[in-house]
């Protein structure tokens, strides 16, 4: 039986370079979810995968960004196809000292929010989080890469209180979805992967929606090109 691995993914643009190199092809709607969460699925290098996307809103007409459907498209995901491995690939804010524009990040530690604060004993360590991944060298070989924190919010801005929370935490990759995955993933048991792709510096004076904006593009590319790349060296 062949792996199976299940991509998560929030936006559409993100996406659309990695559905179209591997191939990949859009599933049948799942008549219970009514069509939520758009799902592509293909052979590739002899494992079975599945990207999975968040999806847009029907009243907004953008991407369902953030962490409440990350979770539902990851569970409602492991139910339907059952996968071996969740990857979590998308875009990411660094540091400027971290990290560059398009530079690939992942994690050999455990992924974290940094705006989930409840001062209440034990409750602020559960709010907070700290779920697993399953970095393995071999699966970025010959792949440059940053190992650092990945760290979810639901807001791009970064306000003090959440930047002193990012640094407490050795945060390098800022972003509004991994967490939430990673958690629904390690809830059944199941290895997780983030892969980031930095869009902007949420340390310096220039807009950091303007930095995404124009950066989206060449960092989906690179996304997609190391995504493929990750695919290929994994068991």
């Amino acid at each position: 039986m062949s792996k199976r691995i299940l991509i998560i993914m929030a936006m559409e643009a993100e996406a659309g370079p990695v559905i179209e190199k591997l191939g990949l092809k859009e599933t049948p709607a799942n008549p219970q979810l009514r069509s939520h969460f758009p799902r592509f699925q293909g052979e590739f290098e002899g494992k079975d995968i599945v990207i999975s996307l968040n999806g847009k809103s029907v009243e907004h007409g953008v991407d369902r960004i953030g962490t409440e459907f990350a979770a539902l498209n990851t569970q409602s995901a492991i139910l339907e196809f059952a996968p071996d491995l969740i990857i979590n690939a998308g875009t990411c804010g660094a540091f400027s000292a971290d990290a560059d524009i398009a530079d690939i990040i992942t994690s050999d530690q455990p992924v974290v929010y940094h705006d989930h604060r409840v001062p209440l004993e034990g409750f602020d360590r559960f709010a907070m989080g700290s779920y697993p991944t399953a970095y393995r060298p071999k699966y970025f070989q010959s792949i440059e890469h940053k190992l650092g924190v990945v760290t979810t919010g639901n807001s791009l801005d970064m306000p003090d209180v959440d930047k002193q929370w990012i640094i407490q935490n050795r945060g390098m990759a800022k972003e509004m979805e991994c967490a939430a995955v990673a958690s629904t993933a390690h809830l059944y048991g199941i290895d997780f992967l983030p892969i980031k792709s930095v869009t902007d510096h949420i340390d310096i004076e220039l807009d950091n929606v303007e930095q995404f904006l124009n950066n989206l593009s060449k960092a989906s590319n690179k996304l997609s090109e190391t995504l493929i790349k990750v695919l290929v060296n994994i068991d």
